[in-house]
């Protein structure tokens, strides 16, 4: 009877997972291409300054998880396992978490020591 309590609760997380994952699959995407876009102004401006290469680096990273992050949603959304979406949804948020964070770190190091 204790596990199918246990089941019961982990389903009811996994969905209400499944509906925060729905809404941050367009999120993710969206800042994945955000990244992508400020690279290529960051180019298009001087490329001959040295001092981008840290952000340009830090942002590329950003969209390369940002995207990770797309493909870790859609698994987790398509998988049958409720104990693999659990630990999808974790691993999701955390990917999301350090790429928001790392992001905001390099828009902080543009404006601060850029303009």
């Amino acid at each position: 009877m204790n596990s199918a309590a246990e089941d019961a609760q982990l389903s009811h997380e996994v969905s209400r997972n499944r509906d925060v994952m729905l809404r941050l699959l367009s999120v993710t995407a969206s800042l994945a291409g955000l990244c992508i876009a400020a690279l290529g102004f960051m180019e298009f401006g001087s490329p001959e300054a040295a001092y981008r290469t840290l952000a340009d680096e830090v942002i590329a990273f950003d969209a390369m998880l940002f995207v990770g992050c797309v493909y870790l949603i859609l698994w987790a959304l398509r998988t049958h396992s409720l104990r693999r979406a659990r630990m999808l949804g974790r691993v999701i948020d955390g990917v999301f978490l350090i790429a928001l964070t790392t992001m905001l770190l390099a828009a902080t190091y543009i404006v601060y020591w850029v303009l």
